[in-house]
């Protein structure tokens, strides 16, 4: 069985908002490491917590990578949060019922 499904809002304790993001930070940069092995790729991630600490993961040189992202001619693709509830739908809409596309 599953982990149940929890909803994607604020949390409002602060000792629980503290434990949910350095186990979530932690997760988040293990999974940055092994985008970037498994597909050789130059990632980087940065993350300004609400006490103004910076966090930061990167595959590279972070400098050279912003350098690299600064003079990029074009960005191949961009997201915000607004357009991850809409993939989240269509991706629902494109399986069929036993969960295959």
């Amino acid at each position: 069985m599953g982990r149940r499904k929890i909803a994607i809002q604020p949390i409002t304790d602060e000792r629980n908002r503290t434990v949910t993001f350095v186990k979530r930070k932690a997760g988040l940069f293990k999974k940055a490491h092994e985008l970037a092995i498994l597909c050789q790729v130059d990632l980087a991630v940065i993350i300004v917590g609400h006490n103004h600490k910076v966090y930061e993961f990167s595959s590279d040189n972070t400098q050279e990578l912003l350098k690299k992202y600064n003079t990029a001619s074009k960005i191949q693709e961009q997201k915000s949060p607004g357009d991850y509830g809409d993939y989240v739908k269509k991706s629902r809409i494109s399986r069929d019922p036993n969960g295959r596309r």
